[in-house]
């Protein structure tokens, strides 16, 4: 059984990233905007489901998921939350780039519509960090 998704020490949020740039910026990000966030970090998107799948894990109130990451696509992921009422609940924030858009209209069928550009300095991250998780806490 999952743990409810807000622990006594923080907000537990999942991300999937495989860029270690973006594992130091989701670092300091959250450590200015949200300091109790328990952080779990993901390398692949594969990893993700198989977290998600196990009872290992707190349930995370916030999915954050680099949309261009080498291995699995998204939509896997996607449709697996999707086929579950436990997780349809959870949010997932699609990161992505104008190099690699994502289908939105996909990502809409499948329930998932939040699809934010990544922001090019850290200034502008931070800002559209702390938007986040201002809705979802």
């Amino acid at each position: 059984m999952y743990m409810d998704t807000r622990t006594e020490r923080g907000l537990v949020i999942f991300i999937a990233t495989d860029s270690d740039d973006e594992f130091y910026f989701y670092r300091q990000a959250f450590a200015d905007v949200c300091p109790v966030a328990i952080l779990y970090f993901f390398t692949r998107k594969g990893d993700l489901l198989d977290a998600l799948k196990q009872d290992i894990y707190p349930k995370p109130a916030l999915i954050v998921m680099d949309w261009n990451m080498a291995a699995r696509k998204g939509y896997v992921v996607l449709s697996w939350l999707a086929q579950s009422p436990v997780w349809q609940v959870i949010p997932v924030v699609i990161m992505t780039d104008a190099h690699k858009p994502v289908d939105e209209v996909k990502c809409a069928q499948l329930g998932y519509e939040l699809v934010l550009p990544k922001e090019p300095s850290y200034t502008k991250q931070l800002k559209q960090l702390r938007g986040l998780v201002r809705a979802f806490m």
